[in-house]
């Protein structure tokens, strides 16, 4: 009996493997945290949000909002951690804090899932994976819809974000690879991963609310995440918010739909 037991609960383990997610996090994305965490509770055997002490660009955290969200996320694995002015490129530093949620994942965890503060997973995530692919995968990346400005500003074109890999196959060099999480797929034999994963009805299950911000919030992002040497953001800023929205954005120009209050996966939503 004790035998047949085992190998009901080997079965529904393999056939029901654990995801834990680890989120990446600094207090720019304050305002998401919560919707980020609430997304990924129902399949997450545990979930890490990992902070550093400082932004990316040597400035000090809100130490407020720290204590805030520690308090909001009670039961999450928050780990906060001391950043150094050694020089690294801030990319650096994502990979590093991705390294810390990594390490932290208990031995009999499956699936690592690799999430930013402001990337909200729509429902029926786990049963979508399962139902399409048997996680018969070793890396999976995901379709992903991108929004700009207000979260009712959703672009017509799709990206591609968050990570789920094999936890077994996930290495030091793949999670530090310049590419930051698209290393970590690239690292993965073509033939053991799944690119671009959408629902069965052909969409994006990930909403990715990075530009949702006011123009005080948005200048600060652009001074302080890991790409602000690409372009002169803060002259974009300024420039996108001396008018309204003109129905397409800086960073892709994209074009857009814009979004009834029913329709945004955002409820009652409110800028911090």
């Amino acid at each position: 009996m004790y035998k047949k037991i085992q190998n009901i609960l080997n079965k529904t383990k393999k056939e029901n493997p654990k995801i834990a997610t680890v989120i990446n996090y600094c207090t720019n994305d304050y305002q998401f945290i919560q919707y980020c965490v609430n997304s990924v509770k129902t399949f997450s055997s545990e979930i890490a949000i990992v902070a550093a002490d400082h932004f990316f660009d040597g400035s000090k955290e809100n130490e407020g909002f720290i204590q805030k969200t520690k308090e909001a996320t009670k039961g999450v694995n928050f780990i906060y951690y001391s950043w150094i002015d050694n020089g690294s490129h801030p990319r650096f530093w994502c990979n590093y804090s991705r390294w810390l949620g990594l390490c932290s994942i208990k031995d009999d965890v499956d699936f690592v899932f690799f999430l930013d503060a402001d990337e909200v997973v729509g429902p029926n995530f786990y049963d979508q994976i399962k139902s399409q692919t048997q996680f018969k995968f070793d890396a999976c990346s995901f379709r992903t819809y991108w929004y700009f400005r207000n979260p009712q500003y959703r672009a017509r074109r799709w990206e591609t974000q968050p990570i789920l890999a094999r936890k077994s196959k996930l290495t030091k060099k793949s999670v530090f690879g310049d590419g930051e999480r698209w290393s970590i797929i690239d690292a993965i034999p073509k033939s053991k991963r799944v690119k671009n994963f959408v629902d069965l009805d052909g969409k994006p299950m990930i909403h990715h609310y990075s530009w949702v911000r006011t123009k005080e919030q948005m200048l600060r992002k652009v001074e302080s995440w890991s790409h602000k040497f690409d372009r002169d953001w803060v002259s974009l800023v300024n420039e996108e918010f001396s008018r309204d929205f003109n129905g397409t954005d800086f960073v892709h120009h994209y074009e857009y739909d814009i979004l009834t209050e029913e329709e945004s996966l955002l409820k009652e939503f409110k800028f911090i």
